[in-house]
Formats: structure tokens, sequence, C-alpha cells
């Protein structure tokens, strides 16, 4: 993973900071360059990362069908906040 992003994830405080909507321009930077399945493994590990709840018996709650969506769904959002400009 890229130091860019391991600096964003190690200084979060709340979920809420990791919508596509609230992630910082050099982040969206970094994730500019990356290829498209480097961007939609990244996607997919923001979306489990914001949405997942683990219980005492399983560290991931998400069906692989859920994680696809909301990947898709991230990564749709993403694309739109770079084309607006950031």
């Amino acid at each position: 993973m890229n130091t860019t992003l391991q600096t964003f994830l190690a200084s979060i405080t709340s979920l809420h900071q990791l919508e596509p909507k609230n992630l910082p321009k050099d982040v969206l930077h970094v994730m500019l360059k990356m290829s498209p399945e480097e961007l939609f493994k990244t996607c997919s590990q923001l979306a489990v990362l914001q949405h997942n709840i683990p219980s005492k018996e399983n560290a991931l709650t998400l069906k692989e069908e859920e994680i696809a969506t909301l990947a898709e769904a991230y990564l749709k959002a993403i694309v739109v906040r770079i084309k607006t400009g950031f």
C-alpha cells in the first residue's frame, strides 16, 4: 500500500473520513495513478473499512457480493469527485 494511503489511514479518527467526498486531495492524486485493478482493490478495502462491523465469530461480516457492490459504489463516487475537480 502506498505511504500516502498508509499515513491517511493511520490518522483517521472516525469512519466518515473514509467517505469519498472526505478523502484528502493527496489520497485522490495517488488513486489517479493506480492501475484499474489496484484502484478497485483499494476501493474494496476502504469500503470494507467503512462498512464492515466485525463480530466475535467473524472478522469479516460482509459477503463477497456485498463487498463488490460497495466497492463499485465507492469507485463511482471517487470518479464523480475527480470529474468535478476534487
